[in-house]
């Protein structure tokens, strides 16, 4: 089935404005993508402070959902994932920023799927209309720069200052 998804550009100094958005949402919390347990790991803020240090891929749930998450093991790795289609959260790819670049981040999500019996099933509305909020929440906090792409105040600094928006701009040579 389709997601819904919206991408974006964020400057260091636009991560946590846009944190505290999303939060707005209510319940929010930050989970691992890969946790070295079935349980889910959660992390204090979606805040990146360095660059190229941490993942930039994490999770977003309700923590009424967390009892509902399955992570299961990756073969022949020591982590744990859970599977996005299938499960009550919100995928959350952090944007990295170096001197050069803004690569885009972008919030990703399914409402229903196809179980194992070929028959489409549906989140929870409670899930639908709390992740629904999440995205209008974060969308508030960013400026529309074209179909699909939002950008922080800081990001456009940075754009206008000649970073470029890493799929939007021209390759740097």
């Amino acid at each position: 089935m389709a997601g819904r998804q919206f991408s974006f550009f964020l400057g260091p100094q636009d991560q946590l404005p846009f944190e505290e958005a999303l939060r707005e949402a209510g319940q929010v919390v930050f989970l691992e993508d890969r946790p070295r347990s079935p349980t889910p790991e959660e992390k204090d803020s979606s805040v990146i402070i360095k660059f190229g240090e941490e993942p930039l891929p994490i999770l977003i749930a309700r923590r009424s959902d967390l009892g509902d998450i399955a992570f299961k093991p990756i073969k022949s790795r020591d982590d744990f994932s859970c599977d996005v289609m299938l499960e009550p959260v919100v995928q959350f790819s952090r944007c990295y920023v170096d001197s050069e670049i803004i690569s885009p981040g972008r919030l990703y999500r399914t409402d229903k799927y196809y179980n194992d019996k070929g028959i489409i099933t549906s989140k929870s509305a409670d899930f639908i209309k709390w992740a629904d909020l999440l995205f209008r929440n974060g969308k508030k906090k960013l400026h529309k720069i074209e179909q699909g792409f939002y950008a922080g105040t800081e990001a456009l600094a940075l754009r206008n200052a000649g970073i470029h928006f890493e799929g939007l701009d021209a390759p740097l040579r």
